[in-house]
């Protein structure tokens, strides 16, 4: 029984979210279907977002990695320096505020990663014949975005000293894991669970 009750109070909600999604899927694609009657030359916007990439494409690694990078390296050095300034007082404190800094680095690193691979792929169309300079900035980009995390790891390593584990080593998270405690794991779990739940709603937009 409390299982159907479970059910019957999830249905409706999830029957309203399958309407409303259905309603505003059909809204845009008539606007879009129509859109040449109202003057809007989908054509044109498709042709302007086209150059739009070409245009930026060239350069889009390099600036990309100059400002995450450039800002995973400020983030790093704030989280260095307050390790290096503490003094044994409250380890707590300082602890989140440097897990703060390397959280952020190891999101800007994600980001950079993505950025790269897109524009990469998008070199790849627009700029065939200059492949080998896209190839050169890409693995470059790449290179950055793995020390960027090497040095996170070892900074943790410095502040929790059972830490195991290389980030060049191909067996890293396994290793890693195992010299975590139970409290971490659950975090990791708990993380893992967020992880999913996000990447399940993006991909269903």
């Amino acid at each position: 029984m409390h299982e159907k009750s479970e059910n019957r109070k999830a249905l409706p909600k999830f029957l309203l979210v399958l309407l409303v999604s259905g309603l505003g899927g059909g809204i845009i694609g008539f606007i879009v279907g129509i859109s040449n009657v109202f003057g809007l030359d989908t054509a044109s916007v498709a042709a302007g977002v086209n150059e739009l990439l070409r245009a930026v494409t060239p350069w889009a690694i390099p600036v990309s990695s100059i400002v995450t990078l450039g800002g995973s390296l400020l983030l790093y050095r704030s989280a260095a320096r307050q390790y290096s300034a503490w003094n044994g007082g409250d380890e707590d404190a300082t602890a989140k505020r440097v897990d703060f800094c390397l959280n952020w680095v190891l999101l800007l690193g994600m980001v950079q990663l993505l950025v790269s691979l897109f524009f990469f792929a998008a070199a790849s169309y627009y700029e065939l014949s200059g492949i080998l300079y896209y190839l050169a900035v890409f693995l470059v980009s790449m290179a950055l975005v793995i020390f960027s995390q090497q040095k996170v790891v070892d900074l943790i390593r410095r502040m929790n000293p059972e830490k195991q584990g290389s980030i060049y080593d191909m067996k890293f998270q396994k290793k890693w894991l195992e010299t975590c405690d139970e409290a971490e794991r659950q975090q990791i779990g708990q993380a893992a669970f967020h992880a999913y739940s996000l990447t399940s709603r993006v991909c269903l937009w």
